[in-house]
C-alpha cells in the first residue's frame, strides 16, 4: 500500500498532467478530527490561480478563519510551510514573539492553510495557559512512563515554544506532519519560564517525573492527519539536535542537517536515527536557519549559507547541494547574478517542479526580489520584483509551492498577528498536456 501510494505521489510531483488545479487526494481516506473532509473541492480562488500568466502575482486576500479558533498568525523565523499534496494545503507553526500567548490564553498553536477552499484549519489550537495548572491538579494531564506529558487519551502535549525555522516537513507516505524538537518531555521554553502559568505547572509535573526516565527529549512531534492526533514516540540511541528537516520520499526516511554540521537519517516507522556519514562541504552557520528546498526530479536538497557563519570562504558558492543517492554534499561555484538562499526570516525558497527551477523570493524591510536558479546548469535568472503591495508589508513571510496548480504561495502577516494576506505567484505556465 505504501509503495503504491509513494509512486502515485511521485507522479504528482513530476508529471505535467498533474498541473490541472485538482487536489491530489484520492478521496478514499476517511480522516478524523480537524482534517476531516480534506482535500476540499476547488473553490472560486482556484480558477483565478489557474489563470495566472508568466511572472504574475495575485493577492488572494485574507483566508477565511477557522470557525472556532480564528486565523493563523505570522511567525518570525518560520518561512517554511510544509506542503501536503494529499490534503491540498500546507502547515503553519512555530513561535512568533518570544513567549507569546494569544489573547485567548493559548500558546504554540498549529494551523493548516486549505488552498482549495482558501481557509484556515486549526490543527491544534495551542496549550491553554489559563487552565493548565488546574488541569494538571485534576489529573487531565500526567507525565507518562516515557517522561512525556500527555492527556487522558495518551496524546502528547505540544508546546515547544521555538521558532519553526526549517525544522518541519510532511511525510507523504505515513501522511504525517513532522517537526523536530530539542526540548524535553515538559512543555514550555526559556522565554515562558518566569511566567506564573509555566513555573507552577512545571513544578507540579517535575514531581510526577521523579523516578521516571525522559525518553522523548530530542524526538520529533508528529501530527497524524488520518487520526487527527498528535504523536510522539520514545527513542533510544543518538538523535540529532535541531536543524533543517525534510522527508525523503525515495527512501521513506526523515533527513536532518543538524548541530555540528552533521547529516542524519531517521526512520519514521521505527523512530531510530543514525548519522548518515555524508561526505563533502556542508553549509556554515546555524543549521536550522537556512533557505532550503527538495528537488523531486534529481532527488537532492539545496541549502543556503546560514547566518552567523562568519565571512564567506574562498570560492564558496551560495548553494550547497546534498545528493540523496550519493549521500554526499557539494558546493559548486557561483555563476553570474548568483543570489543566496535567504535565511528563514528574510524570504522563501521553493522547488518549482513544473519549470525545474529553484525559486527564491526575498522579502525584508520593504525590499525584495525574485530569482530563479537552474539546477541543471547552475545559472541564475533575475526576474521582475514582486508588487509594491507585497513588498511594502513588513510582516513575516511564509510560503510553499503547489505542483497541482503550478503556483507559489506566500502568507504575509505581522509577527504573532492574524491580519495577514495570502499571495499567489506563477513563474511560468507549464506546458499543456498533448
Amino acid at each position: 500500500m505504501r509503495t503504491a501510494m509513494a509512486a502515485a505521489l511521485a507522479l504528482v510531483l513530476v508529471a505535467p498532467a498533474a498541473w490541472s488545479g485538482e487536489p491530489s487526494g484520492d478521496g478514499k481516506v476517511e480522516r478524523q478530527g480537524p482534517m476531516a473532509g480534506l482535500p476540499s473541492a476547488p473553490g472560486p480562488t482556484i480558477e483565478k490561480i489557474r489563470a495566472l500568466g508568466d511572472n504574475q502575482w495575485l493577492n488572494l486576500g485574507s483566508p477565511a478563519p477557522d470557525p472556532k479558533w480564528g486565523k493563523g498568525r505570522g511567525r518570525s523565523w518560520g518561512c517554511k510551510m510544509p506542503y501536503a499534496p494529499d490534503l491540498g494545503g500546507a502547515f503553519l507553526s512555530g513561535q512568533g514573539v518570544h513567549g507569546y500567548v494569544a489573547p485567548d490564553g493559548r500558546y504554540d498553536d498549529i494551523f493548516f492553510y486549505d488552498l482549495y477552499a482558501h481557509r484556515w484549519v486549526a490543527v491544534y489550537p495551542g496549550l491553554n495557559t489559563r487552565t493548565f495548572v488546574e488541569d494538571i491538579k485534576k489529573g487531565a494531564f500526567k507525565v507518562n512512563d516515557d517522561g512525556q506529558v500527555a492527556d487522558k487519551d495518551g496524546q502528547p502535549i505540544y508546546g515547544i515554544g521555538a521558532h519553526s525555522y526549517q525544522s518541519q516537513t510532511y511525510d507523504t507516505d505515513l501522511r504525517k506532519w513532522v517537526t523536530s524538537s530539542s526540548w524535553g518531555g515538559l512543555p514550555g521554553d526559556q522565554h515562558c519560564r518566569p511566567m506564573p502559568w509555566l513555573k507552577e505547572s512545571v513544578a507540579l509535573l517535575a514531581e510526577q517525573m521523579k523516578g521516571k526516565a525522559d525518553k522523548v527529549s530530542g524526538t520529533p512531534y508528529f501530527f497524524n492527519t488520518v487520526t487527527g492526533k498528535l504523536e510522539r514516540f520514545p527513542a533510544d540511541g543518538p538523535k540529532p539536535s535541531g536543524g533543517t528537516l525534510f522527508y525523503l520520499p525515495t527512501r521513506k526516511l526523515l533527513w536532518q542537517y543538524a548541530a555540528e554540521n552533521k547529516t542524519w537519517l531517521g526512520d519514521p516507522a521505527t523512530h531510530k536515527w543514525s548519522p548518515a556519514g555524508a561526505k563533502g562541504p556542508t553549509p556554515p552557520g546555524i543549521p536550522c536557519d537556512v533557505g532550503a528546498c527538495y528537488d523531486s526530479k534529481r532527488d537532492r536538497l539545496y541549502l543556503g549559507r546560514g547566518p552567523y557563519g562568519g565571512p564567506a570562504r574562498e570560492n564558496e558558492g551560495h548553494v550547497y547541494i546534498y545528493d540523496v543517492k550519493a549521500n554526499a554534499w557539494s558546493n559548486p561555484p557561483n555563476k553570474e547574478n548568483a543570489v543566496g538562499l535567504p535565511a528563514t526570516n528574510y524570504g522563501v525558497v521553493n522547488y518549482d517542479a513544473a519549470n525545474d527551477r529553484v525559486m527564491v523570493v526575498n522579502h525584508w524591510e520593504g525590499k525584495g526580489g525574485v530569482s530563479a536558479y537552474d539546477p541543471e546548469t547552475g545559472a541564475w535568472e533575475s526576474l521582475p520584483p514582486p508588487p509594491a503591495g507585497f513588498l511594502s508589508d513588513q510582516g513575516c513571510i511564509h510560503g510553499f509551492y503547489s505542483p497541482e496548480v503550478n503556483a507559489h504561495f506566500f502568507y504575509v502577516a505581522h509577527d504573532s498577528d492574524d491580519r495577514g494576506v495570502m499571495w499567489a505567484y506563477r513563474y511560468k505556465r507549464a506546458a499543456e498536456k498533448k
